[in-house]
């Protein structure tokens, strides 16, 4: 399953406190924040899917701040999964709009569609990127939207020039290290069959939550 990058099952059922705060992971924090300034231009979504969601603070900061909104959070990591569960389990405040579950890309098959689905800091990870948004795309509701970041050749450069030497980095990115998984907007249209728009300009977000051309996040209407 993790084929090109780490065991992320062995990574979510160890203390990650101590472990290297990776530059990828610039823009991790936040997310929430921009996410609603999306709702104030496109409207609140009936219900919201966070794919790849690791530990779900993004999800579940967005359940508490809209209580109308059902949320739902996929990752491939079992491990994770059941730590969140368990978290909700175990908080006092009514968390009942969350749902987590275990989905995997590229094969992304979880039976219904949401009005939007958000990807972000995972498709660094998958083999076969194209296939994994063409997935994601087929689960957003008509009317509805699909917003992820995806890594480019600007990407796969900006990794070769500021950490090359480092190992454990190149372990957990092999496949954009590799040029396997880079993509383009271009590519990504085709695949579609629809028009990407810049997330970041769209939610006025700056270099400090991760918008900079080695990381562009889009997001296309259906």
């Amino acid at each position: 399953m993790y084929e090109g990058t780490i065991d992320w099952d062995a990574y979510w059922r160890t203390d990650r406190e101590t472990e290297t705060d990776f530059p990828a992971n610039v823009g991790a924090y936040g997310k929430a924040d921009l996410l609603a300034r999306f709702f104030e231009d496109e409207g609140v979504p009936d219900d919201f899917a966070s794919i790849g969601c690791g530990p779900a603070d993004c999800p579940l900061e967005l359940a508490e701040r809209f209580p109308e909104l059902d949320v739902f959070g996929y990752d491939a990591a079992e491990s994770v999964v059941r730590e969140n569960r368990e978290r909700i389990d175990g908080e006092t405040t009514d968390r009942g709009n969350v749902t987590f579950e275990v989905a995997t890309l590229p094969d992304f098959d979880v039976g219904r569609q949401f009005d939007l689905v958000y990807c972000y800091a995972t498709l660094h990870y998958v083999r076969n990127v194209e296939r994994a948004i063409r997935n994601l795309y087929e689960h957003v509701r008509p009317g509805g939207h699909l917003v992820f970041n995806y890594p480019s050749e600007t990407t796969r450069e900006f990794y070769h020039d500021q950490f090359d030497d480092e190992e454990e980095f190149r372990d957990r990115f092999q496949l954009v290290f590799e040029g396997e998984n880079v993509t383009s907007a271009a590519e990504i249209e085709d695949a579609l069959g629809a028009s990407l728009h810049d997330y970041w300009d769209a939610v006025d977000a700056d270099s400090d939550v991760g918008a900079a051309p080695p990381n562009p996040c889009v997001y296309v209407e259906k």
